[in-house]
């Protein structure tokens, strides 16, 4: 809403409350008028502003209140007045209690649309109040957009993101290139996971295998062994098989202990004897 139709709007509820004012003093008056008829009462302006609880003033301001008022004073002075009724009759009595009632009930309703009129003056008061206070806040929002475009950030805040692997090592992208493996999206993930050790690792357990046999797909053996940790297997040298029996030569054959000649004749005692 601009701040043409927000003050045009303003008018308009100022109007319509001065109108409903308007209405409602005017009311009081042509009932204080009936009022004043009704018990034959003194009809000028002094005794109908006194009734209907308004200023002298605010008669004459009105065209159409002023001109009723003079009608009636005028007819009441052209007309004998009449008799004041004696307080003991009884049908007076009932005539003035009557008109209490009415004027307590009045009363009452005057004061009501006073209270309902001094309720809306007060929420008007208070939706006008909002109404600046929501322009005032919307200034300071344009004000702060204006700086914040108008300002120009010196410092640059890197991503956590960057902190990764943005891009393929280049040993590795030349060991795929050689491998003929294409990058896709999942592989490329899976390198920038990992470190450059474990990938190298990984393509030299590749080239292992197809050095043995051919892989249909070579790209999702790969990532598989990534992300799995796989290496080439070590090369472990084969030992002959022992033989059942050895042969042995001549040079390995054990040497033979020759006996002395003394423990020959000590040993041929010994026969001797056993034979006597």
């Amino acid at each position: 809403m601009s701040n043409s139709d927000t003050k045009q709007a303003r008018v308009d509820n100022l109007q319509q409350v001065q109108a409903a004012r308007k209405e409602d003093s005017a009311g009081r008056v042509f009932k204080a008028i009936e009022r004043l008829q009704k018990i034959d009462g003194k009809i000028n302006f002094t005794t109908v502003a006194k009734e209907a609880n308004v200023s002298v003033s605010y008669l004459y301001k009105y065209p159409e209140i002023k001109q009723r008022i003079a009608e009636v004073r005028n007819k009441q002075r052209s007309f004998p007045t009449s008799p004041v009724a004696q307080p003991n009759s009884s049908s007076t009595g009932k005539i003035i209690t009557r008109l209490k009632e009415k004027s307590q009930q009045l009363e009452n309703e005057n004061k009501e649309l006073k209270r309902k009129n001094e309720a809306l003056a007060g929420q008007v008061y208070r939706v006008h109040y909002l109404q600046e206070q929501v322009e005032r806040q919307q200034q300071i929002i344009e004000d702060l957009q204006g700086k914040l475009k108008g300002e120009q950030l010196d410092s640059k805040v890197t991503p956590i993101s960057s902190k990764r692997k943005t891009t393929i090592d280049e040993q590795i992208q030349s060991e795929l290139d050689s491998l003929d493996i294409g990058l896709n999206p999942t592989l490329t993930k899976t390198i920038k996971a990992a470190t450059e050790s474990t990938v190298l690792a990984a393509i030299a357990a590749l080239k292992e295998q197809l050095s043995k046999k051919d892989i249909p797909n070579p790209g999702g053996w790969l990532n598989k062994a990534i992300r799995e940790g796989w290496t080439k297997p070590e090369l472990i040298p084969q030992q002959s098989a022992k033989p059942e029996y050895q042969i042995v030569t001549t040079s390995e054959r054990p040497t033979k202990e020759l006996i002395s000649f003394d423990k020959l004749q000590e040993l041929s005692t010994i026969f001797k004897q056993k034979d006597e």
